[in-house]
């Protein structure tokens, strides 16, 4: 065992940093949202009069100082959790008005700008996802949580749970600990918790959590294994005929244009976009394609109960789908969109939940079927 003496800067993830930057991803993309649904249906209406308009950005970076201050000013737990909320609803507001950042014209509806949206949400999505995985727990880490939990001995709100969490902890710091001042303080909390005067609150979930695990428990006891499977299958499914169908109107878009023949009513919209953007267009439908095929096979392969090799195929496609098309997509239809993206990134945690649930558990590839 070794004393250190030099400084030890090396960061520690904070506890449920991942449900904090879920929160923040979910405030903000909600915010976005919302902006673009209020602003549509009111016309856009500017705030301010002559030559002043107040533009909702400035509402953002209200939200993100005010975020700013809580975390800065309040020690409290449960400050967190609010700065992830309010910081996401002025994240949103601020980057919604990024086409009039990048634009000498203030272009609010510059089409670039719902793409870099887009790609900072899923940059985003990829760092909770990394966040949330299990890393190496060194003795440090564990003695930076329990500082942490042991704040709610202050509030008179830890509970026998909390306690036994943390004298886990403690005895993990002890058991593999190298540093002698870390053990030695491992050990007088250890002691500490152990104490009888330590105050010990009933168990009390809080509101949101009592919600969530009612809909987990829900969603669970609703999606049996059968049921899940067929969900994926209609959904994947509905992506491989959306795709044959874009294939189609591309391929008849393409001889109309080049013919010279009278376009229909109802591909109007897409011979805009190829008429403007014929590469873009072109690229997008022949990717959303190849999606909408190994889509097709993923359900496939469900159907027949070839569960490993169906979510292989699901979650390389609906991946795809959600890094490359869609921002494509987002170009071209601007946050029209958005609805599509929410239905493949809710087929996606299906997908994961079907592994989790029923493939990591029986590994044995289950046999098919006639």
């Amino acid at each position: 065992m070794k004393t250190t003496q030099t400084q030890n800067r090396t960061p520690v993830k904070r506890e449920k940093a991942e449900e904090y930057i879920l929160l923040l991803l979910i405030s903000s993309a909600g915010t976005i949202l919302l902006t673009r649904l209020f602003l549509e249906l009111t016309g856009y209406p500017q705030i301010g009069s002559g030559e002043l308009h107040i533009a909702h950005m400035l509402w953002g970076g209200l939200f993100l100082f005010v975020a700013i201050l809580l975390i800065l000013t309040l020690a409290n737990r449960w400050a967190v959790f609010w700065s992830a909320i309010v910081g996401g609803i002025g994240f949103g507001l601020f980057i919604d008005e990024i086409g009039k950042f990048i634009t000498q014209s203030n272009d609010y509806f510059y089409r670039p700008a719902a793409p870099i949206v887009y790609a900072i949400f899923i940059i985003t999505t990829f760092i909770y996802m990394r966040v949330r995985r299990s890393a190496r727990v060194t003795p440090r880490d564990e003695l930076y949580h329990t500082l942490q939990s042991l704040t709610e001995t202050l509030d008179d709100d830890l509970d026998e749970v909390e306690r036994t969490i943390i004298e886990d902890r403690l005895s993990k710091v002890i058991q593999t600990g190298e540093d002698a001042t870390q053990v030695e303080l491992a050990e007088s909390l250890l002691q500490f918790i152990r104490s009888d005067k330590i105050k010990i609150v009933p168990r009390r979930k809080s509101q949101i959590t009592v919600i969530l695990s009612k809909i987990n428990a829900s969603v669970e006891r609703i999606f049996t294994q059968n049921r899940l499977r067929w969900t994926l299958i209609l959904g994947l499914g509905f992506i491989g005929v959306v795709s044959v169908i874009d294939l189609y109107y591309l391929s008849l878009i393409s001889f109309k244009v080049l013919t010279h023949s009278e376009i229909p009513i109802f591909l109007i919209k897409g011979e805009t976009q190829f008429a403007q953007n014929p590469s873009w267009f072109t690229v997008r439908l022949a990717v959303q394609g190849i999606v909408g095929f190994v889509s097709f096979l993923a359900a496939w392969f469900y159907l027949f109960r070839m569960d490993s090799r169906a979510t292989t195929m699901a979650i390389l496609g609906l991946t795809t789908s959600l890094i490359f098309v869609n921002m494509i997509i987002f170009y071209l239809d601007q946050f029209s969109t958005s609805i599509e993206a929410i239905f493949q990134l809710l087929l996606l945690l299906g997908v994961m939940a079907y592994r989790r649930r029923f493939i990591l558990e029986s590994p044995i590839e289950e046999p098919m079927v006639g």
